[in-house]
């Protein structure tokens, strides 16, 4: 019998013949995750921005943070300091709630959707209205992975009954 340069036989296949079936639903729930690292980051640097007087920014970022840059930026050195750490709170929940979405947490996608979609109430008081359309949008894409942890959650229920959490690989 001959080997191929990967050390499976000649002919076989080097796929697995069973592959997991939660695999697709994990990187759905992990892609719906990782748009809170994405807004988190863009708020970060779109308060950067702000704060160096740029005249550009993201589309993605919170609006929360630009209300509150715009409060320090009048409040001059002083606000300064007040706007990085309000800023950094508001970053900080966002990372959180990547992290443990990532691992499965039903409830930090639901906190952050929750949060997220009051960010964008704010931004039609405000009237900015492509904001608000690129919030739904994101909403919509965090909705995936919730469905996901929740399908996932199904799936772990019914191959092993009793079980509270999704166990990931």
């Amino acid at each position: 019998m001959s080997l191929s340069p990967g050390g499976t036989p000649v002919g076989a296949s080097s796929q697995p013949t069973a592959q997991d079936p939660r695999v697709p639903v994990i990187l759905r729930m992990r892609r719906g995750a990782g748009w809170f690292l994405t807004i988190a980051i863009l708020s970060g640097v779109n308060s950067l921005l702000q704060i160096f007087d740029a005249k550009i920014r993201f589309i993605f970022g919170l609006g929360i943070t630009q209300v509150v840059d715009a409060i320090g930026h009048g409040a001059g050195q002083n606000g300064m300091f007040v706007t990085i750490a309000v800023d950094g709170i508001f970053i900080v929940m966002l990372i959180l709630c990547s992290k443990w979405a990532k691992a499965g947490s039903q409830g930090a996608f639901l906190g952050g959707m929750i949060a997220y979609a009051l960010d964008g109430v704010l931004l039609l008081v405000f009237s900015v209205w492509l904001d608000a359309a690129v919030h739904a949008y994101a909403l919509y894409m965090i909705w995936q992975g919730y469905a996901a942890t929740r399908e996932l959650a199904h799936m772990q229920r019914a191959a092993q009954p009793g079980l509270s959490s999704p166990n990931l690989p």
